[in-house]
């Protein structure tokens, strides 16, 4: 197996085994400007299992296939953490989202990187669901239960003063959901959800031909002659028909 440094044309680097114009072996590869980076081990320019890291700072250490994350795997995006299962570059199909700054969490079952199936959450102010869920909301049997009077005061708008606490997930847990959405859209188009650097050393998309100096003389005619248009033509006959109508 070969190896060494490699130089990309956008600026980015890799530095590792190399065989049949892949990465494969073990290797660290840079995104252009330094930004990005995966370390670990390559499969024929796939990743395997590594360490990756985003311009963000988000990372992920796991198992990969076929350029996603899939298998076993650790998130770490902003204050929260995930542990669990991957399928295919989503969260799913169980797992444990930790909040590294507050008591939040969910464990349970995934689908697509939501919640889905079956678990259990536990929200900043320390009231609980427990049950069914649906694409990311609770959906079917499940029971709720709120955090102490005194708990649940500390957290709640002084503009609700009158809402009642009896189900208080209160308006920041909705407000969460919408968030939470909005960031999974904003992680997908800046690529995060995206697998890692696919590593070969030719592209595999066909080239187009050249055309040769007669076939494109000849597209140019069709051209013209597709521009003019054809008059109909009349017969001497026609002429002496129209002539005797006339008079």
């Amino acid at each position: 197996m070969n190896g060494g440094r490699f130089d990309f044309d956008d600026g980015g680097t890799y530095c590792g085994g190399w065989e049949e114009g892949k990465a494969h072996g073990h290797g660290v590869c840079t995104g252009p400007q330094g930004k990005g980076e995966y370390a670990g081990a390559w499969h024929y320019g796939f990743e395997v299992s590594g360490v990756y890291t985003w311009p963000s700072g988000n990372t992920y250490q796991g198992q990969w296939q076929n350029g996603k994350r899939h298998g076993l795997g650790v998130e770490q995006r902003g204050r929260w953490v995930y542990k669990g299962e991957w399928t295919q570059g989503y969260k799913g199909r169980y797992g444990h989202r930790q909040s590294m700054t507050s008591q939040a969490r969910y464990q349970g079952t995934w689908s697509a990187g939501f919640h889905d199936g079956y678990g259990t959450e536990t929200y900043v102010d320390g009231g609980t669901y427990q049950g069914q869920w649906l694409r990311g909301m609770r959906h079917g049997y499940g029971i709720r239960k709120s955090a102490p009077y005194g708990v649940a005061a500390k957290f709640r708008s002084r503009s609700h003063t009158n809402a009642s606490l009896t189900s208080l997930r209160s308006e920041n847990c909705d407000e969460q959901d919408e968030k939470a959405e909005e960031e999974r859209k904003n992680y997908e188009e800046r690529g995060e959800g995206r697998g890692g650097f696919v590593l070969k050393a030719r592209s595999e998309a066909p080239s187009r031909r050249r055309r040769s100096l007669s076939e494109r003389s000849l597209a140019v005619k069709r051209t013209i002659l597709s521009g003019l248009r054809i008059k109909k033509q009349h017969s001497t006959g026609d002429i002496h028909q129209r002539v005797t109508s006339i008079t």
